[in-house]
This record gives structure tokens, C-alpha cells and sequence, in this order.
């Protein structure tokens, strides 16, 4: 307890200097918190943005479309794994798809596309597509002869709502087929592979236009939360049959959203190491600058009988009351900085054609994660009390008469 006073005797001697050392653990603590919270937002945004704007939470496809995208590999018989899917609490919805390469134009302009059979009742559960027309109107359950395309892909064709556009590609008996549609709705989701290389008609039109009856590629599934992929994942590829079968989950079918995400996070922590040390050395200076202030009266406390360890121990009571003090102030600010822009968000308009190769919006809100908050202020503290060894080994090894006639 006495030890204890006189740290904080200590540190309040030189209030400047303690202020400005608990501002610098402070300011890189909450700096570090906005900074995890940028990128945990930013990799949750590019996740739901795959998850809702084209993927759902699992696929369930026949072996080996996802790689080919072959149009007669078809679900072998789809209704019994529908009635599967019945059986399992975690999945909120669920979709039939027709996906196959086509191509789209007018007399003038074609484009190749990937177009896609969507089930027009279905499909606003599972994706959230039909938030992003941004003019005309999503595809109607009877409406055959309509197509939805991207923002991009209407610049490329030179076409606007109510104009034909033809689409064309082979049938799975090898014949090429081809129908007329009118441009119902264009959509702008700020993704490239769905603006400007993506068209969606509905699924009638789609088997009709493959010759396909009323089969399908592919069930989408949207789960109650992402957390439940890995079990349900699990839990239908015991059930199906993996010859014929191939379940996949969403970051299997597009992994450069996972693979954005580890780089990301290896950047924040090579910058988390780099502020630490900042933060480390700036507390060593200022208890190493006390510690040579005090040199003389270290002296006296040891010539009285203060043992060395004590000594040690009041240096270390003094950097870590500067930790904690600057860590609360951090953990205050930092979450107060990040709260405010989990509302308003942090906007980059001008960036919106280079993020769009990759998912992310051009809105950013940041997002807390608990345990990058907890391993932020872990790292921070041994890497403080570490470095901040020095000036109490230092003051430790203090020879009293020495310090009593330091001048």
C-alpha cells in the first residue's frame, strides 16, 4: 500500500510529463480500436455484400458445376433435397437457380454474360438484389420475357428500360437457342461481376431457354446467421450424396473475399506491433526520466532501507498506473470514435469503381469485435510493462552513496 502511494506521489509530481505519456497510451489505443473496427466493418460489409448480393450463406450443386458451370449438370432429382432442407432449423430460406454463360446484345452491341434463372417469389429472401434497382422493377412471377442487367452492362449495350435485347446459348442437347426479352429493371449493386458481366431472367424462362423442364443447377440457401455455415455445411454433407452432390459454402465459391480479409487483418496487426513499440519507448522515456530525476532521492529510500526489489517494484506500480490510466482513456475514446461511425459511416464515393472489384461498398460502418478490442489492450500492456522493465532494472541497481552526493 505504501508503495502504492508513493507511485502515485511519484507521477503526479511531473503532471505534464504523466499527462502527456497517458494522452500517448490513450490516443494509439483508440487509434487502434477505430482502426480494427475500419477493417472489421469493412470485411463484414464485403462478406454480407457476397453473402446477399449473389452467393446466399451455402449452394448445393451438382458434382463439379461450381468449377465447369457446364449447363447439364444439373441437381439429380431436387425435390428430395428439398425436403431435407425442411428438416433443418438453421436455414431461414431457400432458392432454385438456372445459372449458364449466354450471350446478350442488340443488332449493334452483344456482351458475354452469366445469366441467371432466378425464382422470382424465392429469391428477395435469399439475396438482396431487388434493394438495388435503380430504376424499373424487379422480375414479376409472370413475366417470362423479362430480363434485369446491371448499371454497366445497360452502357455497354447502349439500352434502357422497354428495349429488346436478345439472349442466345446452347442447349444441354447441343442445339443453340435464343429468345427476345425487354429490359424490365436495372440494377446497380457497385459489384463488377454483377453490373457488368451478370443478367437475371426468371427460372421458367431459363429451363425453357436450356430445355431443362424443371430441374436446376443449384439451391441457395440464406441461414439465420453466418456463424451456422460450418454445421450446416457439415450436417447436409452427411446426408446428400458426395458422388453426385457438392455442398459448398460461400467462401469456397468466391475465396477472394476471405483471402482479402487475412491480408487486411495482417496489415492492422504489423501497424498494432509498429504502435506498440511507439507506445512502449514514449512510457520507458518518461519512467526512465523520472527514474534519473530521482536518482538522489532513490538513494536515501535504499541508504534507509529500501530494498532494491522495492525499488524495482515502484517503477513497475508507476508504468503500469500510466498503462491503465491511458488504456481507459483509449478504450473511451476509441469506442466513442467508433460508435459514432458505426451510425454515420465513412463514405468514399470516389473509390466506388476500384472497390467494386471486390465486393466492398463505398460506404464503410465500422464494427466493434470484442476480441480484437481484448487482444489490442493484451498486446499493449506486456509490450508496455515490458519495455518499461528497463527504468525499474535501472532503478533497482541504484548505489546510494553515489545517488546521495549525484548532483
Amino acid at each position: 500500500m505504501v508503495l502504492l502511494k508513493l507511485a502515485f506521489r511519484n507521477i503526479s509530481r511531473n503532471k505534464r510529463r504523466s499527462w502527456i505519456t497517458i494522452l500517448s497510451v490513450g490516443v494509439g489505443l483508440g487509434a487502434l480500436i477505430f482502426l480494427w473496427s475500419f477493417g472489421d466493418g469493412t470485411n463484414y460489409q464485403m462478406r454480407e455484400n457476397v453473402i446477399s448480393l449473389s452467393t446466399g450463406h451455402i449452394q448445393i450443386h451438382a458434382k463439379g458445376f461450381e468449377k465447369s458451370l457446364s449447363p447439364e449438370l444439373l441437381l439429380p432429382e431436387h425435390d428430395p433435397v428439398l425436403a431435407k432442407l425442411q428438416t433443418l432449423p438453421e436455414v431461414l430460406a431457400k432458392t432454385e437457380r438456372i445459372r449458364f454463360e449466354a450471350l446478350i446484345g442488340t443488332s449493334e452491341h452483344s456482351r458475354g454474360v452469366l445469366l441467371v434463372g432466378i425464382d422470382p417469389l424465392h429469391e428477395p429472401a435469399v439475396t438482396r438484389l431487388e434493394k438495388f434497382m435503380v430504376r424499373g422493377s424487379y422480375l414479376a412471377p409472370r413475366d417470362p420475357r423479362s430480363v434485369l442487367i446491371g448499371s454497366r452492362l445497360a452502357e455497354k449495350l447502349k439500352v434502357d428500360l422497354g428495349d429488346k435485347v436478345v439472349v442466345m446459348t446452347q442447349t444441354i442437347d447441343g442445339t443453340m437457342s435464343g429468345f427476345a426479352f425487354r429490359v424490365r429493371g436495372i440494377f446497380h449493386a457497385g459489384s463488377q461481376p454483377l453490373d457488368e458481366m451478370t443478367a437475371f431472367i426468371s427460372l421458367p424462362a431459363s429451363q425453357e431457354l436450356l430445355g431443362v423442364e424443371n430441374r436446376v443447377h443449384e439451391i441457395v440457401l440464406r441461414l439465420k446467421n453466418s456463424n451456422l455455415v460450418p454445421r450446416v455445411k457439415a450436417n447436409l454433407g452427411s446426408k446428400l450424396d458426395p458422388n453426385a452432390i457438392e455442398v459448398l459454402a460461400w467462401n469456397e465459391i468466391i475465396p477472394e473475399v476471405e483471402q482479402w480479409v487475412s491480408w487486411s487483418e495482417a496489415v492492422i496487426r504489423t501497424i498494432l506491433m509498429a504502435v506498440m513499440v511507439v507506445i512502449g519507448v514514449g512510457i520507458m522515456n518518461t519512467v526512465l526520466m523520472s527514474v534519473f530525476e530521482r536518482k538522489k532521492e532513490l538513494g536515501v529510500m535504499m541508504a534507509l532501507g529500501t530494498s532494491p526489489f522495492q525499488i524495482f517494484l515502484l517503477i513497475v506500480l508507476e508504468t503500469l498506473i500510466l498503462e491503465f490510466f491511458g488504456i481507459l482513456l483509449g478504450l473511451i475514446g476509441g469506442t466513442l470514435v467508433t460508435y459514432y461511425f458505426s451510425i454515420v459511416g465513412i463514405g468514399f464515393p470516389e473509390l466506388e469503381q476500384a472497390f467494386s472489384r471486390s465486393y466492398m461498398s463505398t460506404v464503410t460502418y465500422t464494427r466493434v469485435e470484442f476480441a480484437h478490442v481484448v487482444q489490442s489492450v493484451i498486446t499493449l500492456v506486456l509490450m508496455a510493462s515490458f519495455i518499461g522493465l528497463y527504468p525499474a532494472w535501472k532503478a533497482g541497481r541504484t548505489e546510494p552513496v553515489k545517488a546521495i552526493y549525484h548532483s
